[in-house]
């Protein structure tokens, strides 16, 4: 008998999901939904359990005449959140609101448990997990480093904030290293506020207005400005980078990882910013710095070791 794990990575906009065997991705599960991050609580379990029943059927068309159970469902989840229990307290973000204090793994087991096609798929210890979502994506650039003797890794997912981990030979690091004890650094102090003020959607946008564009540009415009030479938008590209390597030096100091991964969406321009991190970043000994080119990928094998 076939044991499977659905992976789902919830994002603010859009939810991604699969289905893995063995750590192996079913590549023909792969699935996009919307997030309905502002939808009422139930209507968002609901869905999410919408998203395993679907991802069962997809798993169904590749395996016929083939017993499957589902071992469990790792969510990748964005934080704050008390990931053991299951509790999200993400609040005035504008998404997911509604799920404020709510025990999403109960809440969901529940909607699973009375739904008439899913339990018969379900193993008898199935369980549903949730990580934080910039830790489960490190946990999976970990898995596909490690393969190529990598033991220290710190991970960074750059978007609407900051994510971050440190991982050393296998166990995520808090604590310890010179890293603080929650695990991530968006909230250490820098300049005249936390990381997060400066190394965000909100702290480039706060650069940009400082060189001159109006407040409704985005990242994705400022890039294709950078690239066409645009001065003012490679200035703005310039000082984030700056910002980026002055707000990860310490930890990157204290740690000593071999390699940095970046993820999440301001990632995809890290050309624009890349020589002034590098030239601003103090640990260079025998450090590579690389842009994930399989970040779902990465995110999938996070959240399936959740369950396994």
């Amino acid at each position: 008998m076939l044991s499977y794990v659905i992976s789902i990575d919830v994002g603010g906009t859009t939810i991604h999901a699969a289905v893995l065997s063995d750590g192996v991705i079913q590549t023909n599960t792969i699935t996009t939904y919307d997030s309905y991050a502002n939808k009422d609580k139930q209507v968002i379990i609901n869905h999410l359990k919408d998203i395993v029943e679907d991802q069962i059927k997809e798993l169904l068309k590749l395996q016929i005449n083939k017993t499957i159970k589902i071992k469990g469902v790792g969510i990748a989840f964005p934080g704050p959140a008390d990931y053991n229990e299951g509790v999200s307290y993400i609040k005035g973000l504008e998404k997911y609101d509604s799920l404020y204090k709510v025990n999403i793994k109960k809440a969901l087991f529940n909607t699973i448990s009375d739904n008439l096609f899913i339990p018969k798929y379900l193993s008898k210890n199935f369980s549903i997990h949730l990580g934080n979502d910039a830790t489960l994506f490190a946990v999976g650039e970990f898995i596909k480093y490690k393969n190529i003797g990598i033991k220290r890794i710190a991970c960074f997912t750059l978007g609407t904030g900051i994510g971050s981990t440190f991982i050393c030979e296998g166990r995520v690091v808090k604590g310890e290293f010179g890293i603080p004890d929650s695990g991530f650094i968006y909230n250490a102090p820098y300049k005249k506020g936390i990381v997060e003020d400066y190394i965000s959607k909100k702290g480039i946008s706060n650069l940009a207005l400082q060189h001159g564009f109006s407040s409704d540009i985005n990242v994705r415009e400022l890039a294709e400005l950078a690239k066409d030479g645009h001065t003012d938008a490679e200035k703005v590209f310039n000082d984030f980078g700056v910002c980026l390597a002055e707000a990860v030096n310490p930890f990157i100091y204290s740690f000593k990882p071999e390699i940095i991964v970046f993820g999440g969406q301001i990632s995809k321009s890290f050309k624009q910013f890349e020589s002034s991190f590098s030239e601003n970043m103090i640990y260079t000994d025998e450090l590579k710095v690389k842009v994930s080119d399989t970040p779902l990928i990465s995110t999938f094998a996070g959240a399936n070791n959740l369950i396994n």
